[in-house]
């Protein structure tokens, strides 16, 4: 069975290094919550939105380094490809950053922190690099969905899944860790990836896909 995972904030945690860099920096307290969220209010509060957009630059280009696998991640991805699941990134990443004039390659920093993180290596996952795929925009990103069939799709936006474009046959999981989000049809909602792994080989299990 062929699973997809959305790269940022669901493989990738990104809230420590933030934090740590805002800090860093000078931009917040550190009595700040640990949030993507509330480090951005914090910042785009104080110092406005250009503050902000460096600091998005930082996280995802230069010092992506600091970031770390989302807890249970790991662990979930081996359980599935020990279950004989297969799975595939797909990711809406822009090559370059949006802001300023650093022309640095985001999607070349994503994949250095998955060859780090030991995804291509033959004693774990053992992913090629054709297997992750980055889109410039949400819509080409359910258009990639739609094209690779997947069985699942897991991802933390609900946006993504509420994307006219995306396919009915794709069953919709979003990692939150927020549990008073919208209902979306289709959608089942997980906080931990162990419940996930459990949910997806249960499934199978009975037979139900």
């Amino acid at each position: 069975m062929l699973i997809g995972f959305d790269l940022d904030n669901t493989i990738i945690r990104y809230d420590k290094s933030l934090h740590k860099i805002a800090l860093e920096r000078g931009l917040i307290q550190k009595d700040v919550p640990r949030l993507k969220r509330s480090i951005r209010d914090e910042v785009r509060r104080l110092h406005g939105d250009e503050e902000w957009q460096k600091l998005q630059v930082a996280i995802y280009g230069t010092e992506i380094d600091k970031a770390e696998l989302m807890p249970g991640v790991w662990d979930c991805l081996l359980t599935l490809k020990q279950a004989g699941h297969s799975f595939q990134i797909v990711s809406h990443k822009t090559r370059y950053p949006n802001y300023g004039q650093l022309k640095i390659d985001l999607r070349k920093c994503a994949l250095n922190f998955l060859t780090e993180a030991n995804f291509f290596s033959s004693d774990t996952l053992s992913m090629s690099v054709n297997d992750i795929f980055f889109l410039s925009t949400r819509e080409e990103k359910v258009r990639k969905i739609a094209d690779l069939d997947h069985h699942y799709f897991i991802d933390d936006l609900e946006e993504v899944f509420t994307e006219p474009l995306f396919p009915d046959s794709v069953h919709k999981i979003l990692f939150s860790r927020e549990k008073n989000g919208r209902k979306i049809p289709g959608c089942s909602v997980f906080s931990t990836f162990e419940e996930i792994s459990n949910f997806i080989l249960k499934r199978t299990a009975n037979g139900t896909i």
